[in-house]
């Protein structure tokens, strides 16, 4: 019990189809149909992001919205879900006031497309990066918590959505453990504000 109260799950590191298109194209890395890197039982060590250069989006603003198939992990309730996503976003556009996010009703048509799938057990989500814009998050094997704490076994919602957001953005991970783009989120812990490394890193970007 005490094992899996401390595994850490490594969060969205999924390049993007226009950058390494074999990769993805051969379902590694976190694709939809399940096929992922080579794990531990604790963590994923390496991250394919720390060989790729980032870029933004050439247009500003941006729109954002759940696509029509998402399905969301049962005893969420969407108002708050909705809630909460809006919120990661406004925390980083006060970081660069330019991306202007709007989120609209049909999340096909967003620059930034969510949805809610099942991912592989290492994944609570993943992201591509610009200027492709789908952001996954799991709907299977993680335990969301959106109250003002999660507990010890749950993954606090704002802080795994503000690290898949930063991909989605064009923000490789970050080697600070303070960073939201910190690969590595752990239960019962929260990463709700952009430390001083990912809003250096997100006006370098734009």
């Amino acid at each position: 019990m005490a094992a899996k109260f401390s595994h850490q799950l490594l969060g969205a590191f999924l390049t993007s189809l226009m950058l390494l298109p074999f990769v993805v194209g051969q379902g590694s890395y976190g694709s939809p149909d399940g096929v992922g890197p080579p794990t531990s039982d604790d963590t994923f060590q390496s991250d394919i992001n720390d060989t790729l250069v980032s870029r933004g989006w050439n247009s500003l603003p941006l729109t954002y919205g759940f696509v029509s198939t998402s399905s969301l992990p049962v005893g969420l309730d969407v108002q708050v879900v909705t809630s909460i996503i809006d919120a990661a976003f406004l925390t980083w556009q006060v970081a660069v006031p330019e991306l202007g996010f709007q989120r609209i009703s049909l999340g096909e048509n967003a620059n930034i497309k969510i949805d809610f799938i099942p991912l592989d057990t290492v994944y609570y989500g993943y992201a591509y990066f610009p200027p492709d814009g789908r952001l996954y998050l799991d709907n299977s094997h993680i335990t969301w918590s959106t109250k003002s704490y999660p507990a010890i076994d749950e993954l606090d919602l704002m802080s795994g959505a503000l690290h898949v957001i930063g991909i989605t953005l064009g923000l490789g991970n970050s080697d600070d453990p303070s960073a939201v783009m910190y690969p590595i989120l752990n239960y019962g812990s929260i990463k709700r504000n952009l430390s001083e490394d990912d809003i250096t890193r997100i006006q370098a970007l734009y």
